[in-house]
C-alpha cells in the first residue's frame, strides 16, 4: 500500500492537544459544606479534573481519536497496487449483442461485463477519464462518460444487453470519434470472444477483457416458409453447437396454436432440419420454440411471417420469350395468358400486364411491367431514347424487397435503352449509362421498367432471374403482396410504404406497445426493431378505418450470435490480438472513500454517545 500525499499524515499531530486537553483539570472555587456524603459525585468530577492526571478510559476520547485517524489516511489518499487493463483515460466497448446474455457464468456474461467495467473505472486515476460505448445493432456512447463518474457507474448498472448482433464499422468508428483530437486513444474491448474472426481496424492501443468461455448452446438458426402444392410449408434448422450430440424436443405454433412436436436429434457441432408440409392453409404467423436448457435462451424461439402466394391474372404481351413465359408459369396461382406483337390486346380486366419489347398506345387498367420498351406511353411520363452499351453496373439498391437474394454482381449486359423516369421513380439498378431497372408506385397502378432485352444479356441463365421474376411480379400483383420484408436482424430498419388512403400507420410490437408514425409524401422507416417476435403493421384511412395489415418478424438468423465459444484469436485491422491473453497495467485502487465514510461513521457514533451521556448523566 502507498499514499499519494503522504504529507497529510502530519495531521496525525493534531492528536495531542486532544489528549492534552482530556489531562487538563477545570479549576473550581473551594466551599465549605457541613456533609460530603451528599457530594460524593461532585468529588470525583472534581478529581477527575485534576490537572495533569492519569489518563483512564473513556469512550469519547476514543472516538475523536479514531475520527482524526480515519480523516488524516483520507487527506494521505492510500492506494493498493492492482492490476488493470489500461492506465489513464480510455475507452471501454462494452460488448451488449445477444450472445452476452448466456449464463455460462453467474448471473450472465453481460452482468459480469458489467462488473468488469465498473472495476477499470474504479482503478483510474484522478484525472484520468472513461468513455463507454455499447457496442449492439446501433451502437451508443454512455452520457454520463463526460466526467461524472457516479452518472457513469449508474448508467453502466441500468444497462441490459441487446437481442441482436453488433454493427463493428460504426461501432469503431463512435469509439474513435468520441477521443478528442490529438489524444492518444487507449481501448478495452470488453467481451465474450464470440466475435467475428476479422473486425475493422481501431486506431490506438487496444486490449480485450473477456466474460464467459462455455461453447454449448443449441439454437434455431433457420426457420422459413414457402408456398407448395398442397399449402403452406416450413423449414426449422436446428444447429448444436455443443461437444455431445442432443436431442431437443421441437414445437412449432401456427396462428399461436401449438400444431406439431417432435424431437430432432442433431449430431455434435452439426445441424438438422425438419420440413413440415401440412400446415393450416391460413397460416400468417409461424413459431419455433426448442426445450432445451443450454447456457443461451433467445435463440431458442423463432418466429416466421407467411405471405399468402401472388395470384392474379397475368398478360404477357411478347414475340416469344421462354425463359419469361416460364418464370411467369413457373408462379404458384398466376394465371398466365401470352399474346403476341400483333393485333389488339384481347379484352378483359388483368392484373398485370408484362410488355416484352412491345407497346401497344395506352396501357390498360392494373400493373404494367415494361421490358426494353420501343416508345414510352404517354401516361407513363417516361422519355425513351437510344440504345447505350456503357452497361457496366454501378449501384443497385440492395435493401429493396424486389432485389432480395437477386445477385446483379455478375450479369453482363450488351446494351440496353436509355429510358429517363419519372420524378418520383425509385432506380433500383443503375448502370454508367443509365438506369437498368426502376419501378414507379401511384395511387391508381404500379409500373416496372427493366431498360434492356432479355435477350442482350445473360440475366436469364442464372438465378437471379427467376428471383428477380418473383419478387416483382409479388410487388406488382394486388392480392397476396406485402411491401415489408418476411424477417429481418435485430434493430435493423424497416421501410413502411403508406397505401394511397392511409392517414395513419400504427406498428404493434411484440410486447403491445404501439408506435405510431406520420404519413407523409416519402417512404417512412420504422427503427424501434430491438425485440425479438412479430411486428403488426396497421394502416388507417381518415375514418380510422383499417386499409391495410401487414407483418414482419424480427429473428436471430444465420448463427453468429448462437456460436457462443470464444475464438482463440481475432484480426483488428492488421493486428491479431490472441483471445484470452489479457494484457495488464499495474493501477491504484484508492481507499480514500471508504475511509472518509468510516470517519463519518464514527463522528455520528461520538455524538450519540456524547448526547447519551448528557442526558442519562453517564461519563464518557
Amino acid at each position: 500500500m502507498g499514499f499519494l500525499t503522504p504529507w497529510a499524515l502530519f495531521f496525525a499531530a493534531l492528536s495531542i492537544p486532544i489528549i492534552v486537553l482530556y489531562m487538563l483539570k477545570l479549576r473550581r472555587r473551594d466551599v465549605l459544606v457541613s456533609s460530603t456524603l451528599l457530594w460524593q459525585r461532585l468529588l470525583r468530577d472534581r478529581e477527575a479534573n485534576a490537572p495533569w492526571q492519569r489518563l483512564r478510559r473513556n469512550l469519547l476520547l476514543f472516538l475523536q481519536l479514531l475520527v482524526l485517524f480515519l480523516v488524516t489516511l483520507s487527506l494521505a489518499r492510500p492506494f493498493l497496487s492492482t492490476d488493470v487493463p489500461i492506465q489513464g483515460s480510455a475507452v471501454v466497448i462494452l460488448d451488449a449483442s445477444a450472445s452476452m446474455q448466456a449464463q455460462d457464468v453467474e448471473p450472465s456474461r453481460f452482468e459480469a461485463a458489467k462488473r468488469a467495467v465498473e472495476e477499470i473505472l474504479d482503478g483510474l486515476g484522478q484525472g484520468d477519464a472513461l468513455k463507454v460505448v455499447i457496442a449492439g445493432p446501433r451502437p451508443v456512447v454512455l452520457e454520463g462518460g463526460s466526467g461524472d463518474r457516479n452518472a457513469l457507474r449508474r448508467e453502466i448498472r441500468a444497462l441490459e444487453p441487446t437481442q441482436g448482433g453488433v454493427d463493428w464499422e460504426a461501432t469503431f468508428a463512435l469509439a474513435a470519434a468520441s477521443v478528442s483530437q490529438g489524444e492518444e486513444m487507449q481501448t478495452v474491448l470488453v467481451t465474450d470472444g464470440a466475435l467475428p474472426e476479422t473486425l475493422p481496424s481501431l486506431p490506438g492501443e487496444v486490449r480485450l477483457v473477456t466474460v464467459g468461455g462455455g461453447g454449448d448452446n443449441v439454437a434455431i438458426t433457420t426457420l422459413a416458409t414457402r408456398q407448395g402444392e398442397l399449402g403452406p410449408q416450413a423449414l426449422v434448422r436446428v444447429s448444436n453447437y455443443s461437444d455431445a450430440p442432443v436431442e431437443p424436443l421441437v414445437e412449432l405454433a401456427a396462428n399461436g396454436a401449438l400444431f406439431d412436436a417432435r424431437r430432432v436429434r442433431v449430431p455434435a457441432h452439426a445441424s438438422a432440419d425438419v420440413t413440415v408440409t401440412d400446415l393450416p392453409y391460413d397460416t400468417r404467423v409461424l413459431r419455433a420454440r426448442i426445450d432445451d436448457g443450454d447456457a443461451l435462451a433467445v435463440d431458442n424461439v423463432a418466429w416466421a411471417v407467411h405471405v399468402p402466394p401472388v395470384s392474379g391474372r397475368v398478360l404477357l404481351h411478347s414475340p416469344g420469350n421462354l425463359f419469361l413465359e416460364r418464370a411467369l408459369g413457373g408462379l404458384p396461382n398466376v394465371e398466365l395468358t401470352r399474346v403476341g406483337p400483333e393485333g389488339p390486346l384481347p379484352a378483359g380486366n388483368y392484373d398485370l400486364t408484362v410488355h416484352d419489347r412491345v407497346v401497344s398506345g395506352t396501357l390498360s387498367v392494373g400493373n404494367h411491367w415494361l421490358i426494353a420498351p420501343p416508345a414510352a406511353p404517354p401516361e407513363s411520363e417516361l422519355r425513351v431514347g437510344e440504345p447505350f452499351t456503357q452497361t457496366a453496373i454501378v449501384e443497385v439498391d440492395e435493401d429493396d424487397p424486389i432485389l432480395h437474394y437477386v445477385d446483379w454482381s455478375e450479369v453482363a449486359i450488351r446494351q440496353a435503352l436509355e429510358v429517363v423516369p419519372p420524378p418520383d421513380a425509385r432506380v433500383l439498378v443503375e448502370a454508367e449509362g443509365g438506369p437498368l431497372l426502376f419501378v414507379v408506385e401511384r395511387p391508381t397502378r404500379r409500373l416496372a421498367v427493366l431498360t434492356f432485352a432479355l435477350e442482350d444479356s445473360d440475366l436469364p441463365l442464372r438465378v437471379a432471374f427467376p428471383l428477380l421474376t418473383a419478387n416483382l411480379v409479388h410487388w406488382l400483383l394486388p392480392e397476396g403482396r406485402s411491401d415489408l420484408p418476411a424477417a429481418v436482424e435485430p434493430g435493423a430498419a424497416v421501410s413502411v410504404r403508406p397505401d394511397p388512403l392511409a392517414a395513419e400507420i400504427r406498428v404493434t410490437d411484440p410486447s403491445g406497445e404501439f408506435h405510431s408514425l406520420t404519413v407523409g409524401d416519402q417512404a417512412l422507416v420504422f427503427g424501434s426493431t430491438g425485440q425479438l417476435g412479430v411486428y403488426w403493421v396497421e394502416q388507417f384511412d381518415g375514418d380510422g378505418e383499417r386499409v391495410r395489415m401487414e407483418a414482419f418478424a424480427v429473428a436471430l438468423s444465420g448463427g453468429e450470435e448462437s456460436d457462443i465459444a470464444p475464438l482463440d484469436q481475432i484480426q483488428i485491422g492488421q493486428r491479431a490480438v490472441e483471445m484470452g491473453v489479457e494484457e495488464m497495467e499495474e493501477g491504484r485502487r484508492e481507499l480514500w472513500p471508504w475511509l472518509a465514510g468510516a470517519a463519518l461513521v464514527g463522528l455520528a457514533i461520538e455524538w450519540w454517545a456524547y448526547q447519551r451521556g448528557a442526558l442519562f448523566g453517564i461519563e464518557g
